[in-house]
């Protein structure tokens, strides 16, 4: 698989790493496995050594929608995305939009830096 986990529960943070192109069905496969668990309040998603070009809008659509479903046990969390493409940019982009139209109970950003992701999931809100 293409994905690999890190969990500090002292921060309360899970970090999901990606390489190569994961599918639909190995990203959902990982987001079930994190939610069905202990899912912790923070998520950030290490994409900047994968490609998503593989993912539709509707694959998008459908991990947002599976958020929503389960993330309560998550309000006032937050998901941090990390990118170094544009494409993976522009895709995740639309994934923020997606929750937001959703009311989905926590925060999701995407950002071009490790540093900045992390900054923003340590900072209180």
């Amino acid at each position: 698989m293409a994905i690999t986990t890190k969990v500090d529960h002292d921060k309360q943070l899970t970090i999901h790493t990606a390489t190569e192109a994961p599918t639909f069905e190995e990203g959902m496969e990982v987001f079930k496995s994190f939610y069905e668990k202990h899912p912790t309040k923070n998520l950030l998603w290490d994409l900047r050594k994968a490609s998503l070009h593989h993912l539709s809008s509707e694959d998008l659509e459908s991990f947002v929608y599976y958020a929503k479903r389960h993330g309560e046990v998550r309000a006032g969390g937050k998901t941090a995305f990390v990118v170094s493409k544009d494409l993976e940019f522009g895709m995740l982009r639309v994934v923020d939009v997606f929750s937001e139209f959703a009311k989905i109970p926590f925060n999701i950003m995407t950002f071009r830096s490790m540093d900045e992701a992390m900054h923003w999931l340590e900072e209180e809100e």
